[in-house]
């Protein structure tokens, strides 16, 4: 893997990241608790997966391009 290819894959988890956290945000208004709470666990396990199978393996190879985010 190359070094520009990772880190363009890291930089586009982070943007996925930080769009679903701003739809969380401005769904919490028109969603009842109970079905947040089921947006917010399905957006946790789909930020986790990006976590652990994307970036995670790529910081290992590379580890200057951990985000400052995870720090």
């Amino acid at each position: 893997m190359s070094r520009e290819a990772a880190k363009k894959i890291v930089g586009l988890m982070i943007k996925h990241g930080a769009g679903q956290n701003a739809v969380l945000a401005e769904i919490q208004s028109i969603c009842d608790d109970d079905e947040f709470r089921t947006y917010k666990r399905m957006i946790g396990q789909s930020m986790g997966c990006m976590l652990l199978d994307v970036i995670n393996p790529i910081v290992e190879l590379y580890p200057d391009l951990k985000p400052s985010q995870l720090e």
